[in-house]
């Protein structure tokens, strides 16, 4: 068999005709005078184990001697007589591609490459501690609170503050009525301007919010010597100041977020209470009692909103990837706050649904990495979190796909072929522990068939770099830039040699690059970015360290 190395849609083939001769597009894909490369050991689809290094056996055959044998680069021991080469490398935790090269005395070569997976495999149901870190300046909560206050001004307000009812209980028995008392219920609220401050400091956040021409709609019941009444009341102001702390811990796997050390003031104050008897109204002393209802309810506001930016996800929710669903759980860990800001630990749970048959994906314990407060929003996911989620995908067979190449837009490859069945060997795998951050998608078996009959077989290995955008809601998504493709003619399974011309080649590969960022963009797509509560990020950049994809932005 042969491999080429496709780097977008540009082909480095080296088995097409030498560069002094004009490219014939009927001529051979595999060039009849190169070395015939076949590595027999490992096997496609090989989970080697907790090993560093590997054992790489396969025979290298030509007319004219083998001058040598590399397989990623490391001489093989050739045997003269039958062309068996051996060679031990080294490999990295995870899915590793063997790339196997022999040349010959004219200069020909020929080429593999398959994947193999290293490193010790943890049960696909476990926790990634750690896996989420975000660190969030003090720019970023300046920016929610802008935010926060653009939601009090737009959003239903009385549904929001309806749990807090009543919000006024006096003279009830166990909340049931009695001779005498008072209860009040919000029914509505409406606030005109609201200017909304947040800023970091040790234990949570210092809040400062102006609300101007607040409405808040009543309906008070009473009993004065057990006889009922009812009305509905309109208390307003012209200003509502709330300051105090709103202090951030966890409890039980969840943001506990409140509001301590409350100051309210409130500026023209109003309310008819015509028709209420004066011992009722004596109950109620709403000018004193509505201060601290208020700023409950700017705290109600408030903290629904906090939860959404720190945690991002905050509970299990299920997405699409693939084809396939996605169970994304994610609970805080650790959060700490001082004057910069503040840096947010999450734990998470990546899985998709019906991955029974997983081996378990390869785990290697990474050290959260430093964060900058200082400035705009930094994020960081664990490779281990995400490699949980590809080796889950793809035990759920969400790589695997079977395409009907007659129907729908797949131009000259549908007229060659009824159909391509593609399966994957091997679990992508991402690596953010070195100088390189990419995604390694290995032995994509890709089966064209026209009818029943298997007509062209070839294996797909791919290394692709990734990016990650900024969405216009603020939200981040990684994808993938451009890719290098190494495509194998197989002729395993095969009837005859399995022979292809150069055109015919050249869209396979097209097709197998098309495929390959289909699934490198679809996996990587399914990876959680918590974005900062609706923030718009700019700028963004993503780079890897000390395990963790690390992504840089600047908020507006």
């Amino acid at each position: 068999m042969r491999n080429f190395k496709i780097i977008g849609l540009i082909f480095a083939t080296v088995s097409f005709a030498a560069c002094d001769s004009a490219y014939d597009p009927d001529g051979p894909a595999i060039d009849p005078n190169a070395p015939k490369v076949h590595i027999t050991s490992p096997e496609r689809g090989t989970f080697a184990g907790d090993v560093t290094s590997i054992e790489v056996r396969g025979t290298a055959i030509d007319d004219s001697a083998i001058t040598s044998v590399t397989v990623n680069g490391v001489e093989a021991a050739v045997d003269a007589s039958t062309g068996a080469f051996k060679v031990t490398i080294p490999v990295a935790a995870g899915t590793n591609l063997l790339h196997a090269i022999a040349k010959d005395a004219q200069g020909n070569t020929g080429k593999e490459t398959r994947a193999v997976v290293a490193g010790r495999l943890s049960s696909i149901d476990r926790t990634v501690p750690s896996a989420i870190t975000a660190s969030m300046s003090a720019a970023t909560f300046d920016a929610l609170g802008r935010g926060a206050g653009g939601f009090i001004e737009t959003a239903n307000l009385g549904t929001l503050v309806a749990p807090m009812n009543p919000v006024l209980d006096l003279g009830t028995t166990n909340g049931a009525p009695d001779c005498l008392y008072a209860q009040a219920r919000i029914t509505g609220m409406d606030v005109g301007n609201a200017d909304i401050k947040l800023a970091p400091q040790t234990g949570g956040l210092y809040l400062d919010a102006t609300l101007d021409n607040v409405r808040v709609d009543l309906k008070l019941q009473w009993a004065v010597s057990c006889l009922d009444g009812s009305r509905n009341v309109t208390v307003s102001a012209s200003r509502l100041r709330v300051r105090g702390l709103l202090a951030v811990g966890i409890t039980l796997g969840n943001f506990d977020i409140a509001l301590k050390n409350q100051q309210v003031t409130i500026t023209g104050f109003d309310v008819d209470l015509g028709g209420v008897p004066g011992t009722i109204i004596d109950m109620l002393s709403l000018d004193t009692r509505m201060g601290p209802i208020l700023a409950f309810a700017t705290e109600r506001f408030l903290v629904p909103m906090l939860n959404r930016s720190l945690s991002g996800l905050g509970e299990t929710k299920t997405v699409d990837a693939l084809g396939k669903k996605i169970d994304v759980t994610v609970a805080p860990h650790k959060i700490s706050f001082d004057a910069v800001g503040a840096i947010v630990e999450l734990d998470t749970e990546l899985r998709a649904q019906g991955d029974s048959a997983s081996p378990g994906f390869v785990y290697v314990a990474n050290q959260v990495p430093a964060m900058d407060k200082s400035r705009g929003f930094q994020l960081a996911v664990a490779d281990d979190a995400v490699n949980q989620l590809l080796g889950s995908l793809w035990a759920a067979k969400g790589l695997d796909a079977s395409i009907d190449l007659t129907t729908g837009s797949y131009g000259e490859v549908g007229k060659l072929y009824d159909r391509v069945e593609i399966s994957a060997k091997v679990p992508p795998f991402i690596d953010a522990s070195g100088d390189k951050l990419v995604m390694t998608l290995g032995d994509l078996i890709a089966t064209f068939k026209n009818g029943e009959q298997v007509a062209t077989q070839v294996a797909i290995n791919a290394q692709l770099a990734l990016v990650v955008t900024a969405n216009p809601d603020g939200s981040l998504r990684v994808d993938v830039g451009t890719p290098t493709v190494y495509v194998d003619i197989l002729d395993e399974n095969i009837d005859g040699a399995n022979a292809l011309s150069n055109a015919q080649f050249e869209l396979i590969a097209s097709f197998a690059l098309s495929r390959v960022v289909a699934a490198g963009s679809g996996a990587a797509g399914a990876i959680p970015l918590p974005s900062a509560g609706g923030v718009a990020v700019q700028d963004v950049a993503i780079n890897q360290q000390t395990g963790y994809l690390v992504v840089d932005g600047e908020v507006q």
